[in-house]
């Protein structure tokens, strides 16, 4: 491409350190997209942005190694060698804020060329800054370029730590092929993001770091709820333990007041539980107006007459259960206690991470090989005694779930043995074959984990 530019007249000179690391993050980028997006759809496009502002207004999401030029280079040089297709030039009205960006696609010259060189899932990881710092809901939750404080530099070596122990392991999903089509078609696109979903960022809020902090990016954070039992680690059973009712507590014992058993139950019936637990922590979280929850991919949705009362009756109704945490109510506060559960989460996965033991984190639960559920209770109770000063009860989220062919092996920690990802017999049953995807999935990350050493 170096070559290209200069031949073509594009540059005058070669490559400096900074156009080659931009060059190198931009060919990766633009090369595993193309190939993904052609894998699940030949016809499928997406945009490329040829604004200038574009890339600075998303530096505190894309990284500061891919630019407007080592993009835009990189994808004129692919379509010069044939391997990408312009489908349509963008364009945008001048009454519009916001334009349609260029559309591209892989063409099948690229898709055998990458073949050839015997590419593998694992060598598409989706990456992300490993701090993401968001600016206000007023000013549309844009992720920031920040200055590197000893603070943030002490976050992002804590994250490198717990992910290179993720990355050592292989954490699937063991359901059959419908139930996996099923995902594929709410938009779940699975299983790739089992390959390129496999590490952790922090997220913080509102131009500070003192508010948020949770732990997103991973593929277990995507699927339904209903999924998380056949989550496996290494082939083996998983358990998720939880802490109870977490920020209503943090905030009782904030004021000093002792928190009601379940902070939840406000005298509705107990089939609403979840959207009081969503509208609660929302009250808590939000500054302000709390819109009514009307998306279902949001999670649970208000229903007037489901319910019998109209939402700001609801939320007035929740609000009378918690009569001492009526200043508290549209403030915010519940970010602040987010930094404090997502520092309890780091010090929770720091500690596993340390001897090479993964766990996977869902905010203010935890998922684990199920040989760690004694441990795993004590050390999520030591966190948040740490943190706040008392104690908490821990439930068991999601016991483990036995499934037809599911791995009963007793290795413990280390990667998947030879044998232990065997799920088929020479005569293997119907319930066997339904999980054959499942079964090469874990030979073929036990030969990457061999291939690797």
């Amino acid at each position: 491409m170096e070559e290209w530019e200069l031949e073509t007249g594009r540059r005058v000179r070669r490559y400096q350190d900074d156009n080659r690391t931009a060059r190198k993050a931009s060919v990766k980028m633009l090369c595993a997209n193309l190939y993904r997006f052609w894998k699940r759809d030949p016809d499928q496009s997406f945009g490329v942005s040829k604004r200038k502002n574009f890339y600075a207004e998303e530096r505190g999401r894309l990284g500061p190694h891919i630019t407007m030029v080592g993009v835009n280079g990189t994808a004129d040089f692919l379509e010069d060698r044939g391997f990408l297709e312009v489908v349509a030039k963008g364009w945008k009205s001048p009454k519009a804020k916001k334009g349609i960006p260029t559309q591209i696609r892989a063409t099948e010259s690229l898709i055998r060329y990458l073949e050839e060189v015997e590419i593998s899932p694992f060598d598409f990881i989706n990456t992300a800054p490993p701090i993401v710092l968001k600016s206000d809901k007023a000013s549309g939750k844009k992720a920031l370029v920040y200055e590197d404080t000893g603070l943030t530099q002490s976050m992002k070596a804590k994250i490198e730590v717990i992910n290179r122990v993720l990355l050592r392991h292989w954490m699937d999903l063991l359901i059959p092929e419908h139930e996996a089509a099923e995902l594929w078609d709410k938009g779940i696109h699975f299983p790739d993001i089992l390959y390129n979903r496999r590490t952790l960022y922090r997220v913080f809020n509102n131009f500070s770091f003192e508010e948020g902090g949770r732990f997103y990016g991973p593929w277990w954070h995507q699927i339904p709820r209903k999924l998380r039992p056949y989550i496996t680690i290494d082939s083996n059973p998983t358990v998720e333990l939880d802490y109870s009712s977490m920020h209503p507590r943090m905030i009782y014992n904030h004021m000093g007041i002792e928190c009601p058993d379940d902070p939840y139950d406000v005298g509705l019936d107990p089939k609403h539980r979840d959207i009081v637990k969503k509208a609660f922590n929302a009250l808590i979280n939000a500054r302000g107006q709390i819109r009514k929850f009307d998306d279902p991919e949001d999670g649970a949705v208000f229903d007037d007459d489901e319910m019998g009362m109209t939402w700001s009756e609801f939320l007035n109704h929740i609000k009378s259960y918690h009569p001492t945490l009526k200043g508290h109510f549209g403030t915010g506060i519940g970010l602040r206690f987010q930094r404090i559960d997502s520092d309890i989460a780091e010090a929770t996965m720091l500690h596993f991470a340390k001897t090479n033991v993964p766990i996977l984190p869902v905010h203010d639960s935890f998922i684990m090989h199920r040989t760690y559920r004694d441990e795993l209770e004590e050390v999520m109770g030591k966190a948040y005694e740490e943190a706040m000063g008392s104690t908490i009860p821990i439930k068991l989220e999601m016991a483990e779930s036995k499934r037809p062919g599911m791995i009963q092996s007793e290795t413990s920690v280390g990667f998947m043995r030879k044998r232990s990802y065997n799920l088929r017999s020479k005569e293997p049953t119907e319930d066997q074959k339904k999980f054959g995807a499942y079964e090469d999935r874990i030979g073929l990350a036990y030969k990457h984990k061999l291939s690797r050493r």
